[in-house]
């Protein structure tokens, strides 16, 4: 059995990380927001880790609410070691068992929202940090806490962090699997315009592009016997649907099952359900941004509608994931998260897609290319992150590819992702209901954790 470092922290962790947890920091592009880039729930969050640090005789450091920093150690501001978290989450979505804004315990399990992404790592980083400073732990370079405030909606927390920071000399992000993660796929987010169908008077769907939409509402121009047709074609399936007569139509209202956009597969897109059930209906117009979006974009989780799909063997396939919908002043807009092969460019996918929707008079615009990250497996990182690993498992460090998205690409071939859910433990939930983290992996991370810190503290450059 490993020596225990965190066991004392365990209380005060949950106490703290039940108040984070409290705080709905879903991150939004607010342009009225003044000093809150991502809206004021998320600078709250923010707030509330300079405030711990602070608390912990900790340097800390918000950079204009777009992230903060807890160090200790002092040293060159361009030789530091760093733990990369984020403290806003996606919004809550439906299906949750306990209150997802209230840190429940049960069964072993922490349940909320951002337990495991990745508010619990956030909070296991700065109470490593304080154990360091407790225990006088040798350092060759400060050790930096780092806490962005818009991972979810494009990381360019990231960016702007580091156009006033240097970037750290070693570092690693726990926002992902154990044991490392030397490889993540591209991310490609677009948006599709063309003009509404007929037969829908309104439609939205869908409360984030990067997790698969649980919902979606229409009112749509249609009689008894088609609305009919459209529910039964969708209860056939996984989702649930009910309609029910309005003004001029019926309304029509499906539930899917959220997932991670790097796993689609594992939801039940309900944008996806609706759609497809009413071009099998007859009902779209050819022509239509929603004809399009039906035939195209919707009918499979590869890209294959666009042409697009596509694998390679370090990372696997090419995914994408219907986010949302919406439709107003008579045009309709879709976006999509896709994940594409570390190998690739995004480019000439761009170039076929937009060649593909131009064809049927839908416009397309690019949000975010974030582009892949690879890390060779014998880098030194990926060594002495490892060593840490199996001291804690006694498993080894076997590196390996994932579809999402961490701030390690932001590091520039200075990090990887490093935890915290363990390969053995249930679904942990990303950006569906019920998101959970065990007590116990929760508690063998933070001892993984702070070996990691130490030895980052003294890895020779």
């Amino acid at each position: 059995m490993y020596e225990t470092v965190m066991a004392k922290y365990q209380n005060d962790m949950l106490r703290d990380l039940k108040e984070l947890v409290a705080i709905e920091s879903v991150a939004v592009r607010d342009t009225a927001a003044g000093d809150f880039p991502f809206g004021t729930k998320s600078a709250e969050a923010i707030a509330f880790m300079l405030s711990l640090g602070r608390k912990m005789g900790l340097a800390t450091e918000n950079c204009d609410n777009y992230a903060c920093h807890a160090q200790w150690g002092e040293g060159k501001e361009d030789d530091y070691a760093a733990v990369l978290c984020h403290v806003d989450v996606v919004p809550v979505g439906d299906g949750w068992d306990t209150d997802p804004l209230v840190l429940t315990e049960k069964d072993g399990y922490l349940y909320g929202r951002g337990v495991a992404d990745d508010k619990g790592a956030a909070i296991v980083a700065l109470y490593c940090l304080k154990a360091m400073k407790d225990n006088g732990v040798p350092m060759k370079r400060p050790v930096r806490c780092i806490f962005g405030g818009g991972e979810e909606i494009g990381m360019d927390d990231m960016e702007h962090y580091f156009s006033k920071h240097p970037l750290p000399a070693f570092a690693f992000t726990p926002d992902a699997d154990y044991p490392a993660c030397h490889c993540e796929k591209g991310i490609l987010h677009l948006q599709f315009t063309g003009p509404t169908d007929a037969a829908f008077l309104s439609v939205k769907g869908g409360s984030a592009i990067n997790c698969v939409a649980d919902q979606c509402t229409a009112r749509m121009n249609i009689d008894a016997a088609t609305a009919s047709a459209i529910g039964a074609r969708i209860n056939a399936g996984d989702a649930e649907c009910t309609v029910s007569p309005a003004e001029n139509g019926y309304a029509v209202w499906v539930k899917g099952v959220s997932a991670h956009a790097m796993c689609p597969e594992k939801g039940v897109n309900a944008i996806n359900c609706l759609l497809t059930a009413a071009e099998e209906a007859s009902v779209l117009t050819e022509g239509s941004a929603e004809w399009f979006f039906a035939g195209k974009l919707c009918g499979d989780t590869n890209g294959k509608g666009v042409g697009i799909d596509c694998a390679d063997e370090t990372s696997g396939e090419l995914t994408l994931n219907v986010g949302t919908i919406a439709a107003a002043d008579g045009l309709s807009t879709l976006r999509v998260d896709i994940r594409y092969p570390a190998t690739l460019d995004s480019a000439p996918l761009i170039q076929k897609i937009t060649e593909e929707a131009g064809a049927y008079g839908v416009s397309v615009e690019v949000i975010h290319d974030n582009p892949p990250l690879y890390i060779p497996k014998d880098h030194p990182l990926l060594r002495t992150l490892g060593e840490c690993y199996t001291e804690i498992t006694g498993q080894p460090m076997v590196p390996m590819a994932m579809g999402g998205g961490t701030y390690a690409r932001a590091l520039h071939g200075r990090g990887v992702a490093f935890g915290p859910v363990f390969p053995d433990a249930q679904p942990s939930n990303l950006h569906m209901p019920n998101e959970n983290l065990p007590v116990d992996d929760f508690m063998r991370h933070a001892e993984i954790c702070y070996r990691a810190m130490c030895r980052l503290a003294q890895l020779d450059v």
